[in-house]
């Protein structure tokens, strides 16, 4: 009894010794497999392969980790431990395409191009969007092109004497090939400028290879320069038109441009030639989010999940129309399914990164105005609360306290925004004022707002917007109208407006004007504004000509809380009036 009480304490004190050491190393399947997987995307491919080994030690049936394996062990050129692998996964699961298509690459490599060119051909021909099996097959023809215009070239007549030779003739891989498969590894683990450097490399050793064109156009528009991704998709449909890979590319630059119209003709005409490719089912998805048409989004997704569900793309996709339609917990969970089949995958981070959406804005502000000619001051408060019902719907109600030479006014405020689509949004509201002395009795209004130019390089968005209102005072009611411009340069850190301003009482009397505002983003969180109008003031029922100076800055604290200040000068026939104003908005 002694015996087994010490020995049971002594392995108690093993475990107690072992327990920090084990901790600080991934025990789970799921964390060897996740951290061979960035391995491999960093090129280190023999840590690669001792954490995907691990991982078989622990679940020897797991084909990814296979997959995975196979692929680390092709980065290490050993082929021999290559093929061991990916015979393995499709031992286990026969229709495992990345299984079918690393023996297509061992083979090939191996110069076995016989049994590398059915293999290669089967994944291309299950999912024709698939550009790396794609290139494959043609490097595979070309290589066995090549073999025999070289056989050829040696069928010379021979001495008697000699005999034939024995030893078989292996064809060199193509180059090309090993670039191209770098610089995808690159360019998933989110290093464009090393993988635009490795696709150029590829295109000076073949200044014709399409494949190398729509990689690089790729990569060069996911850095922002569209138009020189355009001439590589270009260049492509050039070499070979109607290419479905720079097709689909051309799709991808105009989502990312964020031109809707010209991305859905595009992809309208992909799925008219290959209504079931999976990679033009997701781009139209994908155009779907960008005209705001979540059920269609949502139905391309799930066909694209039909016929691969371990798309990690089409699972992010269904993230993206989750959290668009609002449901960010939905989302996330998408987000965890899609990062399960891709662990490391920056993009994926980054929207599990983003902080669930805050649905509720606190408005708060104040003004005190200093006039001239000892007419006193005038204040003006506003508390307003908006609640986010849905991404496309918001609602608010605001408090308006405003005093004028000794009487006060309690004005309250209700408002509905819209937005109908991403292009074209509208609002309504209605105030009241009980017992008003200065204020309206009741107020009207409506307004709605159109993007006609989408955002492109330095310039865009660009908006016509239009608001209407009608104010209804003891003596006399003023409807106003002002419709308006704005658009932005510089990359959107610009903003310019110029609006008219057209009112007219009950009598008809009528008063016409402009303001014109500039913003500058001066940097992420803060900005500055300033303007000049020359525009009619309704004052109790009164169109008071108005000359007016302003400007102001806003500062983006942190993420849920703005801070703004601002000031401007008026001048009126009677008298002149300073006014200084102090603000916050708080998100939650």
């Amino acid at each position: 009894m002694r015996r087994s009480r010490r020995a049971a304490l002594a392995a108690c004190l093993v475990l107690a010794i072992a327990a920090p050491s084990c901790a600080a190393l991934a025990q789970t399947v799921d964390e060897l497999y996740a951290s061979g997987v960035k391995a491999r995307q960093a090129q280190h491919f023999e840590e690669a392969a001792d954490l995907f080994r691990r991982a078989l030690a622990l679940k020897p049936d797991n084909t990814d980790a296979l997959v995975q394996l196979g692929f680390a062990e092709l980065g290490r050129d050993k082929l021999p431990a290559a093929r061991d692998a990916f015979s393995r996964a499709l031992s286990l699961a026969p229709a495992y395409r990345d299984a079918s298509f690393g023996m297509a690459e061992v083979e090939f490599r191996s110069g076995n191009l016989d049994a590398a060119l059915p293999l290669a051909e089967s994944v291309a021909q299950a999912d024709p969007g698939n550009a790396d099996a794609a290139a494959l097959v043609e490097n595979i023809r070309k290589a066995k092109q090549a073999g025999k215009a070289k056989l050829a070239s040696q069928a010379k007549p021979a001495p008697a004497a000699a005999a034939p030779s024995k030893q078989p003739t292996h064809q060199r891989p193509d180059p090309v090939a090993g670039l191209m498969e770098q610089g995808r590894r690159l360019r998933a683990a989110g290093k464009l400028p090393d993988a635009e450097k490795i696709y150029r490399r590829a295109l000076r050793l073949a200044p014709k290879n399409t494949d190398v064109m729509v990689a690089l156009g790729l990569v060069v528009g996911s850095s922002q320069r569209f138009d020189e991704a355009g001439h590589f998709f270009d260049r492509a449909l050039a070499t070979k038109p109607g290419l479905l890979d720079a097709r689909l590319g051309k799709v991808r630059l105009a989502i990312w441009q964020g031109d809707a119209p010209r991305a859905r003709a595009l992809v309208d005409g992909l799925l008219a030639s290959a209504p079931d490719n999976v990679e033009a089912l997701d781009l139209d998805a994908r155009v779907a989010l960008l005209e705001a048409d979540y059920a269609r989004a949502g139905q391309s997704f799930k066909r694209v999940l039909a016929a691969d569900p371990r798309n990690a793309e089409a699972l992010v996709g269904i993230g993206d129309v989750r959290r668009a339609e609002g449901d960010d917990d939905a989302a996330r969970q998408a987000y965890e399914q899609a990062l399960a089949i891709e662990p490391g995958s920056a993009d994926i981070e980054q929207r599990l990164a983003v902080p669930p959406p805050r649905k509720w804005r606190l408005d708060l502000g104040s003004e005190v105005s200093d006039l001239t000619d000892g007419l006193g001051d005038w204040t003006d408060s506003s508390a307003g609360l908006a609640y986010r019902l849905s991404p496309r719907m918001t609602v608010s109600g605001r408090t308006r306290l405003a005093t004028r030479f000794g009487h006060t006014d309690i004005q309250i405020e209700g408002r509905v925004d819209r937005a109908f689509s991403p292009a074209f949004s509208a609002y309504a509201l209605a105030a009241a004022t009980p017992d008003a002395d200065f204020l309206a009795r009741y107020s009207i209004g409506a307004g709605a707002s159109w993007q006609v130019v989408a955002p492109a390089k330095a310039f865009g968005p660009l908006t016509l917007n239009i608001d209407a209102r009608y104010d209804n005072f003891a003596d006399t009611g003023v409807t106003s109208i002002s419709p308006w411009v704005q658009g932005y340069v510089l990359d959107g850190r610009l903003g310019l407006s110029a609006r008219w301003v057209h009112a007219q009482d009950d009598i008809g009397t009528r008063a016409d004007g402009y303001v014109l505002r500039a913003d500058l983003a001066v940097t992420q969180h803060f900005n500055v504004f300033g303007g000049y109008a020359d525009a009619p003031e309704i004052s109790d029922g009164t169109l008071v000509p108005t000359r007016t100076a302003f400007g102001g800055i806003s500062w983006d604290v942190s993420d849920p809380l703005t801070l703004r200040a601002s000031i401007a000068h008026e001048q009126r026939p009677t008298f002149d009036r300073s006014i200084f104003g102090l603000g916050l908005t708080a998100r939650f």
